[in-house]
Formats: structure tokens, sequence, C-alpha cells
């Protein structure tokens, strides 16, 4: 079954880089994220991580309307912990909305 989780970070402060958890792999459930978005804006690469492994290192200005999503196969075994968040390069500070569409089944 497919899945939309949606997070709101906190202010992004210039020249750092801001992480936030998202998602988990538990027992019994096979979780996959498939898809991540967020509003596009120079200076702001998304970022995604699971565990220590960077995943994602993308301006988000590369998510444009033609092409919003950024499609992934990112399993999450039980135990593993997915973070997403951004590395402010001196964009705008203000809060933004991080989507990911995951599948789980058991």
């Amino acid at each position: 079954m497919l899945k939309v989780k949606r997070i709101k970070t906190g202010t992004l402060t210039s020249g750092v880089e801001t992480l936030y958890d998202i998602l988990a792999g538990m027992s019994g459930k096979n979780r996959v994220i498939k898809r991540i978005t967020t509003k596009p804006l120079d200076s702001q690469y998304l970022r995604v991580y699971r565990d220590a492994d960077q995943i994602v290192d993308v301006n988000s200005l590369h998510l444009v309307s033609g092409a919003p999503w950024l499609d992934m196969d990112l399993p999450l075994v039980e135990g593993q912990q997915c973070k997403v968040g951004f590395y402010n390069d001196g964009a705008a500070t203000t809060a933004k909305h991080i989507t990911i569409v995951y599948e789980e089944s058991e």
C-alpha cells in the first residue's frame, strides 16, 4: 500500500544542515521510500540519509513543476532510520515542507 507523509521543518539557518526523522524500518513491515519532494528554492539542498549514509544531496531548485518528484527506491529494514532535511547555503530561512511517498507491506 502506498502512503504519504509530510513534515514541516523549523527555521533553516544559513550555512547549516538541518535534519528531521521522517520514517523508520519496523519489525514485520517492509517499507520502501519511492518519492520525495519539496518546494524549489535556490541555495537549499535537499538531503536524505539512511542511518549514516547520505543518499540524496540535490539543490531543491531542480524539483520544478515539470518534474516535482525525485524518484527513489530506498528500503528501510528493522532498526534503520531515514532522516530528511536541508543544507541552507544562504537562501531564505523560512520553514519548508518535505513530502515522501512510501510503500508499506507486511
